[in-house]
């Protein structure tokens, strides 16, 4: 058959052949169409970037003819437009779809009685003032009308002239909202804009800017500062630093810039730095943010840590009856750690598992209730997991520290300097996640007469995000109390004495009489893998639910991680099934009854990194105006609150049967499975297993080598971050004359 001669069609579109369900998310831009000729030709196939385009629609798309091995011929959409309806009907029919905010079928009609057939021009030339007078449109009508109007066809003439230069469709929609109509100029000027506001990366970046020849040079100013902006934050938030030395910074921009000279790239971060895009001290450079963090959470801590109180007669009487009461006999630095809660506004308290921090935790709240009754005590940690388990233990109400500060999407926390926390005491536990900027929002929202206990485990793996916070405030003497007795009980788990073997450097030791500590040797990652597998339906088959089980792994990538295994354990845990509902999008399955893990903080649903759920099906997405739309969502289960997600949403929402160590800690399971290969040879450190060994509650599954797990255990380089907290605090300290400073622990 012969390709028929066509550039150019205006017709509807009848199905959609992908996606099926109708419309394109944000993610998954290509579409496949079944296409009807408005001339009245015959139905065509018509394929491309279709993002926006709904079932139904009626558009005009420009392209040309392909023949595709498999489906034979297609027309290859190269930009697409929705023309401006002519006649009343189509008006009214445009007006009152779901492209037009706030304007229904009557509230059309109204229009185009007024306006008539030139109703969209002229709306979209005067804008809201010419809506003004007729029935049912309010001020705030008339501008939503109107914006309505406008971007829906401004945003494809923004579209046709941006998508050729490899900005993507879901780019150029968050371009429009962040600039509007400005943002073709924006770009054409200053292509590296578009890294400012994190829609793309500092490459994709400069492959525009080389595409759009408009005259940028290797040397640009543009060019410099967006490659020392895009190197001195991949260092700090890819390596956990707050800082990077100037020479290390230099080095690596010239690396990348390639033939740029170094005294133009020093120039440009003179400036940069006189103009307060960064902070230069000393020999450090810092993102302005993560400066401001560090300087204001420094003088914070310094001065809650110079304030402590004298003798306090009362508090070894009530130890003592808190002992009689619970039949219990709390150890020395237990009891030292109650007398400190008393004695100081800032308190930190470490220790490995087995050592008493729940039991201590317990003992400083009752005493602290009995002596202070009316006192509000508030409880917090890092991630859901760790707050659930927190409130568990005591009994009492506890959330994590983003809901405890009233974190809200794209604006500052309910509670901070202004309006501090309306508590009287704060514990925080599973501190050692806690990133500077966490710590920093926390700390500035303490009123001046509230006290706090950080909890935690040292030894632990550091926050993810920027900074050190627990290993720099312990080095700077904040007031600290370390646990170190191993209770009699602990001592009988294998999980609790080989955390403190591999903590102190020693190799494991396993007691085949008991059942709580297995190692599987096995060589081969494919076989690991396998082995991962197996143990987890065997841990199924002997009753443990699938969220009892945690499947840890040190790395995303390879046979091994994550990933892979993810896959590997829908396959077998949750096949496909006739009965089960499923969302398939960007090369991932979503199906009913799959473990998932959100991955990133969502205020507005109320899901937090690293939060874990269950998906309970699929369900239709409602619109603004909650009526129910062609969209079909996932609907997904976290600890019995429902949370649903749009197509687009998704690219949050991963599958959890294996997650990274990184992403369990904060969380427990009474079964923990975790491969230990030397194929993950640049992720083996003590910390790390260590970690990833205490989550188990009661059994603990290791699977690999020897080699491996000795190779990690003897690893205690702890890669060193960059931080000047320490020594701020300690600097702060010095300056501040009052209160008197003890060395604890």
């Amino acid at each position: 058959m012969e390709a028929p001669l066509l550039e150019m069609s205006t017709g509807h579109v009848v199905y959609f052949i992908h996606p099926r369900n109708g419309s394109l998310s944000e993610e998954d831009t290509f579409g496949v169409a079944r296409w009807q000729p408005e001339n009245g030709g015959e139905p065509f196939a018509i394929k491309g970037n279709l993002y926006g385009v709904n079932k139904g629609e009626r558009i005009t798309v420009h392209g040309k003819w392909e023949t595709h091995p498999k489906y034979g011929l297609q027309f290859a959409v190269d930009h697409w437009e929705r023309p401006l309806p002519k006649t009343k009907d189509q008006i009214i029919s445009f007006l009152s779809s779901k492209f037009v905010k706030g304007c229904g079928v009557k509230t059309a009609e109204l229009i185009v009685q007024k306006l008539g057939d030139r109703a969209l021009e002229r709306i979209m030339h005067e804008g809201a003032a010419c809506l003004m007078g007729i029935k049912g449109i309010g001020t705030k009508s008339a501008v939503k009308i109107a914006d309505s109007i406008k971007s829906n066809f401004e945003i494809q003439q923004i579209m046709m002239t941006l998508l050729p230069y490899g900005i993507s469709a879901d780019t150029v929609t968050k371009m429009y909202k962040q600039w509007g109509n400005e943002c073709v100029d924006i770009v054409r000027r200053n292509p590296y804009r578009l890294t400012e506001i994190h829609l793309i990366g500092f490459l994709k970046a400069d492959e525009i800017a080389m595409t759009m020849t408009i005259g940028i040079s290797m040397d640009s100013p543009y060019r410099l500062n967006a490659a020392l902006q895009h190197v001195l934050n991949e260092t700090c938030y890819k390596g956990g630093h707050c800082f990077v030395f100037e020479h290390e910074l230099i080095d690596r921009t010239k690396e990348l810039l390639r033939g740029v000279s170094e005294q133009d790239i020093e120039t440009e971060l003179q400036l940069m730095a006189a103009h307060e895009q960064v902070i230069w001290e000393e020999d450090r450079i810092y993102p302005k943010h993560l400066y401001i963090y560090e300087n204001k959470l420094a003088h914070k801590l310094a001065c809650m840590a110079t304030r402590s109180g004298g003798a306090m007669p009362f508090l070894e009487p009530m130890i003592r009856e808190y002992q009689l009461q619970h039949g219990i006999v709390l150890a020395e630095k237990q009891r030292e750690a109650v007398r400190e809660l008393f004695r100081q506004q800032l308190l930190i308290i470490t220790g490995n598992p087995g050592t008493g921090k729940t039991t201590v935790v317990k003992a400083m709240i009752d005493i602290y209730k009995k002596h202070y009754p009316e006192a509000t005590i508030g409880l917090c940690a890092p991630t859901g997991r760790a707050a659930r388990k927190l409130g568990e233990l005591t009994g009492m109400d506890s959330s994590t520290i983003h809901m405890m500060l009233g974190f809200r999407l794209g604006a500052e926390p309910e509670y901070g300097e202004n309006m501090p926390l309306p508590f009287d005491l704060i514990f925080i536990d599973e501190v050692s996640m806690k990133d500077l900027q966490l710590a920093y929002n926390l700390f500035q929202a303490i009123g001046p007469n509230t006290k706090v206990v950080l909890i935690g485990d040292s030894d632990q793996l550091p926050s993810v995000g920027p900074g050190n916070v627990l290993h720099d405030m312990i080095a700077a003497c904040i007031p600290h109390v370390r646990l170190t007795e191993i209770f009699r009980q602990a001592q009988e788990s294998q999980i609790i004495m080989n955390a403190h073997r591999i903590n102190h450097g020693e190799q494991v030791v396993i007691d085949k009489t008991k059942d709580d500590f297995f190692f599987i040797e096995q060589p081969e990652p494919e076989r690991i893998a396998h082995l991962v597998v197996l143990s987890v339906l065997r841990f199924l088959d002997k009753g443990y639910r699938l969220e009892d089980i945690l499947v840890l792994s040190p790395m995303k990538k390879g046979v091994i991680g994550t990933e892979e295994l993810n896959n590997a354990l829908q396959a077998a845990v949750n096949p496909p099934a006739l009965d089960k509902a499923e969302i398939k999008t960007a090369g991932r399955i979503y199906r009913q009854g799959d473990k998932v893990i959100q991955t990133k903080n969502d205020y507005d649903k109320q899901v937090l990194n690293g939060d874990i759920g269950t998906v309970i099906g699929t369900i239709s997405i409602k619109n603004e105006s909650g009526e129910l739309t062609d969209e079909i969502g996932l609907a997904c289960d976290f600890h019995g609150k429902v949370v649903v997600y749009s197509k687009h949403e998704l690219k949050d929402l991963l599958l959890a049967y294996a997650i990274t160590i990184h992403k369990a800690q904060g969380g427990q399971a009474p079964v923990v499975i975790m491969p230990v290969s030397t194929s993950h040879y640049v992720m083996l450190a003590r910390n790390l297993i260590y970690t990833g060994l205490t989550r188990a509650e009661r059994v603990c599954v290791m699977i690999g080598t020897r080699k491996a797990l000795s190779m990690a255990i003897s690893n205690n380089k702890m890669v060193q971050r960059n931080t000047a907290l320490r020594e701020k605090i300690e600097s702060n300290l010095q300056s501040i004359p009052t209160g008197q400073r003890k060395v604890y622990g």
